[in-house]
């Protein structure tokens, strides 16, 4: 079995705390309702972002020009909620190893997207946006390497 890591995203509570951010932060969920300032704010103080987190009411109230501009820049976005997080306590929503892991092994076995959503939410509260993330992006699934012809 592979040794997946845990995932640590960072939460932020206020518009004031986007400045502080680690530039080495990879994955972000705003738990606020973010301007465009907010998101150039962000990039600049994340360079390296590759998650981005807002809750259904943000993310429905984006702009166009914003979601565009945060796919062509490579940052994935997912809505959903840090649920059970308090932020006074870590400013960390972390989603344990075994997850990932149950993620990857669940694929590895065949099961559906859908399936695989259920199954996980059933066993932690990630949203099904975070989890299709882990699918498509974060884990390649084992197997045999496909080969590309050269173009030489």
């Amino acid at each position: 079995m592979m040794g997946f890591r845990s995932v640590r995203i960072r939460v932020v509570t206020g518009r004031d705390e986007i400045p502080g951010l680690s530039p080495e932060e990879k994955a972000v969920h705003l738990a606020f309702r973010p301007s465009d300032k907010d998101f150039f704010s962000l990039l600049k103080a994340c360079p390296g972002i590759e998650l981005l987190q807002l809750p259904a009411s943000s993310y429905e109230g984006l702009s166009k020009f914003i979601k565009m501009y945060l796919r062509s820049s490579g940052i994935y976005f997912v809505k959903g909620d840090v649920s059970g997080h308090w932020h006074d306590l870590n400013n960390y929503f972390v989603i344990p190893a075994y997850v990932v892991e149950k993620i990857n092994e669940l694929k590895i076995q065949g099961m559906s997207e859908d399936e695989i959503i259920t199954e996980i939410t059933n066993l932690r509260k990630i949203s099904p946006d975070l989890i299709l993330h882990f699918l498509h992006v974060s884990m390649p699934c084992p197997g045999p390497k496909k080969v590309r012809p050269n173009k030489a």
